[in-house]
């Protein structure tokens, strides 16, 4: 029954982010850990009138890790896919592939039946003007420069990199839900500093004490902390040197509506937060492919482009942000 409670959701969800049509075939691809979230859209997408599959894969060993080739060959043949899985798929062959041939994917990883009912409701159009702001913002900077008050003092490069609104359509052939980010891949190699993650990490969840990040010539060179750290280190280990690339940095949260909960679906969304993630970064343009990608959320950090703060200690300027970006 509480399947009731979401259902105008998924109908919203499926019609107007989705843009489903009744002569296009869906899939909805889950794993036996979340089959109670994706049923419903599969029931809004059958009512919207479109031929529907609900692909129920094996619930696999972590985020973007290769797909099996069943499912490949159904992400290919669809004309959109509803993603409601345990761990991500955005930075896999099988979803890349499938994009090229015209596959729209609407990724909703993590989203829990508590986020798809409580943190889906914002104004779409007012979060896609600032989050296209910040994205105009990364596009045009050669640097920028990452601060907290915990030791955190990054610099990239990124000279030639376009910012990512995840929310901007499917001009890239995918949608994130929740929305509210807009992501950049620094140049590889030019990383350096320190990053101490306070808040999250994938796949590990709400840290109990920071991770600290040693980096060099865009590449993590130690990773120091508590137990999570020592998890972290073992999942990087496990992936291999391309693991510790500097994947994301500095990407940044603008949606004032979803909250922080330990869970990457919505920390590195919240508005406020920035975060930087790890191993591959081809989807976001770059040239690093890795069976892992994972993302960092901070809190209370200080983001500079070419010297223009979006971010000051954790609070987003937004008016300054949206006059901004009409300049460049």
């Amino acid at each position: 029954m509480n399947e009731l409670e979401y259902s105008d959701t998924c109908r919203d969800v499926v019609e107007n982010v989705g843009e489903v049509r009744s002569d296009e075939e869906v899939v909805v691809l889950t794993d036996p850990l979340m089959v109670r979230v994706a049923r419903p859209l599969a029931s809004a997408a059958r009512a919207a009138g479109a031929t529907t599959s609900l692909l129920v894969k094996p619930r696999l060993g972590g985020h973007n890790v290769d797909q099996p080739a069943v499912v490949a060959g159904a992400l290919e043949a669809a004309d959109v896919v509803f993603d409601v899985g345990t761990y991500d798929i955005a930075h896999t062959d099988a979803r890349r592939d499938a994009a090229e041939a015209g596959t729209r994917f609407v990724l909703m990883r993590g989203v829990t039946e508590e986020i798809l009912r409580d943190q889906l409701d914002t104004d779409y159009e007012a979060l896609l003007e600032v989050t296209r702001a910040v994205a105009r913002i990364q596009t045009a900077a050669e640097s920028a420069r990452i601060t907290n008050d915990g030791g955190t003092d990054l610099t990239v490069d990124l000279s030639g990199r376009s910012g990512f609104p995840i929310d901007d359509g499917f001009d890239r052939g995918l949608v994130v839900l929740p929305a509210g980010k807009s992501a950049i891949a620094p140049v590889e190699g030019s990383a350096r500093g320190t990053v101490v993650v306070d808040y999250s990490i994938d796949e590990l969840g709400r840290l109990d004490s920071p991770v600290e990040l040693t980096v060099e010539d865009g590449s993590v060179v130690e990773i120091s902390g508590g137990v999570q750290a020592e998890e972290l280190t073992a999942l990087v280990e496990s992936a291999g040197d391309c693991a510790r690339n500097i994947a994301e940095a500095p990407s940044i949260g603008t949606n004032p509506d979803v909250q922080l909960t330990g869970n990457q679906a919505t920390d590195k969304k919240r508005r406020g937060t920035m975060h930087v993630a790890i191993g591959d970064n081809v989807t976001l343009g770059g040239s690093v492919a890795c069976d892992l990608h994972l993302d960092m959320t901070l809190t209370e950090t200080t983001v500079a482009f070419d010297g223009f703060t979006v971010l000051e200690e954790g609070t987003f300027r937004e008016a300054a942000v949206l006059e901004h970006a009409k300049t460049l």
